[in-house]
């Protein structure tokens, strides 16, 4: 077992613990931080960070922004993650839920196509939820309302076979095959299993167990609920940039990396989990949790959500993952989910490059040319879709 810091020095013939301290408590002459690498016996490539926090000033420069028209194919007035894809040409794709449609859009901005129309028939769409496009621009629509994923292939045309849907599946393809993600609820616990599928294997990448809050009944709004976990509960959070995904398990600041189906890094930093409260937890559901149903939203009052609900003793110390283009990895804290948190920039070799304030753009995705897709929230509510160019300092 070796360990060596991100300078020139190596240090050898020391056991791991005093390898690791050496490397805490050092730096490198011209400032850049030390860090501790070593390989486990199954050459797992373990990365610790104890750097202190690094402040990193970047700009972020809009190049596009869409949504938010009166009328046409811009005439929609929520984006967010599960609805926005991109294929490996750089064509950006929107599922406008309201609008019961699909548009297309180039990386310039200009409109291509829009396909589907409100209805449950070949190439319509009824009540959709997500979207996940192949890199050859084959869109997958999870649509509620008729319990299937369908969707449009690379020409357009409406596809001629569809699977059952199943709820919170997103999907990454790249190389071979796809990521995905599921949780299912087992023994009034929530199981949560990160899988790579190519063909008719799969293989299960990681899993994760965590407390079920039973059976919730909200006299607030009339709903009684199984399979919701306590607030702040851990889980998998994951994303995936072609053939390499990443994946937080667990509370900890701990990202596994996957190449294909194998584990092949585990990258750290010294960050710990926050303990949660109740403040906590109003701040995390706001004015209420909402709830889609058939018969519109239902706003449940917050504090009968904390009440019966309950939360966990942690929050997560990663809240979500971003794999870029060029592998870097960005890793938004954790906090009170509607609260901004810091950014932390990890190379694909997992050094910690830096922190971006809380209120920098966070992506929901990239274009292969490397520029960055996030969202953005006006006076009057209307999010849009907007692109940016991130310039370094």
């Amino acid at each position: 077992m070796a360990a060596h810091s991100s300078c020139t020095s190596r240090t050898g013939g020391l056991n791991r613990a005093t390898a690791l301290l050496l490397a805490s408590l050092s730096a490198c002459a011209d400032g850049t931080p030390e860090q501790a690498i070593v390989a486990d016996s199954a050459g797992i490539r373990v990365v610790a960070n104890p750097a202190p926090e690094i402040p990193l000033d970047w700009t972020f420069t809009p190049t596009l922004t869409l949504g938010g028209e009166e009328q046409g194919p811009e005439a929609f007035y929520t984006v967010r993650e599960s609805t926005v894809g991109v294929d490996s040409a750089g064509r950006i794709y929107v599922l406008d839920a309201d609008g019961h449609r699909l548009l297309v859009f180039a990386g310039d901005g200009s409109h291509l196509r829009t396909l589907g129309r409100e209805g449950e028939g070949p190439g319509e769409i009824a009540w959709p939820i997500g979207l996940t496009v192949k890199p050859d621009g084959t869109a997958l629509i999870d649509d509620i309302g008729r319990g299937t994923v369908h969707g449009f292939d690379t020409e357009g045309l409406a596809l001629d076979s569809h699977e059952a849907l199943v709820p919170n599946n997103r999907r990454i393809w790249g190389g071979d095959g796809y990521y995905s993600a599921i949780s299912t609820l087992e023994d009034d616990q929530k199981l949560y299993r990160f899988l790579r599928v190519v063909d008719a294997d799969t293989t299960e990448l990681a899993r994760f167990t965590s407390a079920s809050a039973g059976v919730v009944e909200l006299e607030s709004c009339g709903m009684a609920l199984s399979g919701l976990s306590p607030l702040f509960s851990p889980d998998i959070v994951w994303d995936a940039w072609r053939d390499r995904a990443v994946a937080r398990v667990g509370t900890a600041y701990q990202i596994d990396v996957f190449d294909g189906s194998t584990r092949v890094a585990r990258y750290r930093r010294a960050v710990e989990p926050v303990k949660a409260n109740r403040d906590l937890a109003a701040r995390e559901l706001g004015e209420g949790m909402r709830m889609m149903t058939s018969a519109g939203v239902r706003e449940c009052a917050w504090d009968e959500v904390i009440e019966k609900r309950g939360f966990a003793e942690l929050i997560p110390a990663i809240r979500t993952l971003r794999v870029g283009p060029d592998g870097r990895i960005w890793v938004s804290r954790g906090g009170p989910r509607p609260e901004p948190t810091p950014t932390d920039i990890l190379t694909p070799d997992g050094s910690y490059v830096g922190t971006l304030p809380a209120d920098a753009p966070y992506p929901i995705g990239f274009l292969p040319d490397g520029r960055m897709l996030a969202t953005e929230r006006d006076e009057l509510d209307v999010v849009r879709l907007v692109v940016y160019r991130v310039d370094e300092q």
